[in-house]
């Protein structure tokens, strides 16, 4: 069913001359403690084929996930760029080789995709500074395929990029922007730090995010609930022509602008009515930041 991931690493010299690269560090006030140091780096490739894949669900600690329509893939086709760091390059290199790609189709279709990086030697030796020598290990997926029924994501630093399926898609980030494009089917995005863009999507879309702006394009055709929050950033809103309900929009501190349909309320909250009001609810609220919604004209 799958094919054998390979391998191909190479050295990164300008990470491995003596930079000592300071990535982590921590002052706390009784001196200097809890420095994150790594002076090497390596990086490799890994890569997959899965036949008869139907949907997907990715998981990775760290690094970004792109997904892309490709009408010309026979195979779902996984492939990962693997940087591996250590104190040493050898042991850099050496974590590279033992890291795995795995990617798994159960009964129905359903390819999970992850990576395994090797466990850490130790939680760390901490010299008489305070000094921890560590590693950060990351996975930059890009997977292809013709077509599929359902997506799920979820890294804990990096951005995701969808585009053009169709089913549901749940996509999650700690630290990284998610944008979604084209994509037939309810759409839930949730980042913890970073902007949500989606265009051409259908409904209900649920976007969420604690720092950053949204930004929303419906397609012609969508109808249902949408549900737009942030904490700080700006919030667009634009509906297709088929769309009909009733828009709340909310800002502690910010503009509101609607348009294209009957608008009431003033100030920090607005509501604006289209076609038949019960059929939908767009909600959106932000702590900090401008509300712009426009409703395609009839």
């Amino acid at each position: 069913m799958n094919s054998q991931a390979t391998h191909r690493f190479a050295r990164t010299p300008q990470l491995v001359r003596p930079l000592r690269a300071l990535l982590i560090c921590a002052l706390p006030i009784f001196g200097l403690s809890a420095c994150v140091i790594n002076s090497a780096s390596s990086k490799g490739q890994l890569a997959q084929a899965v036949e008869g894949a139907k949907s997907v669900v990715v998981t990775t600690e760290n690094g970004g996930v792109e997904l892309i329509q490709d009408a010309s893939a026979t195979t779902m086709q996984i492939s990962a760029t693997i940087r591996c760091s250590a104190d040493t390059i050898e042991k850099a290199e050496a974590r590279v080789k033992a890291t795995k790609l795995t990617a798994v189709r159960d009964a129905d279709g359903r390819v999970r995709v992850a990576v395994e990086f090797p466990p850490h030697e130790s939680a760390g030796a901490v010299d008489s500074m305070g000094s921890y020598s560590g590693s950060q290990d990351s996975a930059s997926l890009v997977i292809r395929a013709a077509s599929l029924d359902a997506i799920e994501v979820s890294t804990s630093n990096g951005r995701i990029d969808v585009g053009a399926f169709r089913g549901v898609a749940k996509l999650s980030t700690s630290n990284g922007a998610i944008e979604v494009k084209d994509h037939a089917g309810p759409v839930e995005a949730r980042s913890t730090n970073g902007a949500i863009r989606a265009s051409g999507v259908l409904a209900p879309i649920v976007a969420e995010t604690s720092n950053g702006r949204i930004e929303i394009s419906l397609a012609p055709a969508a109808q249902g609930d949408v549900n737009l929050e942030t904490s700080n950033g700006s919030v667009s809103l634009e509906l297709g022509a088929g769309w009909e309900g009733t828009v709340t929009a909310d800002t502690s501190n910010g503009k509101i602008d609607l348009s294209g349909g009957e608008v009431a309320g003033k100030g920090d909250k607005k509501t604006m009515t289209i076609g038949d009001a019960a059929k939908a609810k767009a909600v959106i609220d932000t702590s900090n930041g401008r509300v712009t919604v426009r409703a395609a004209t009839k």
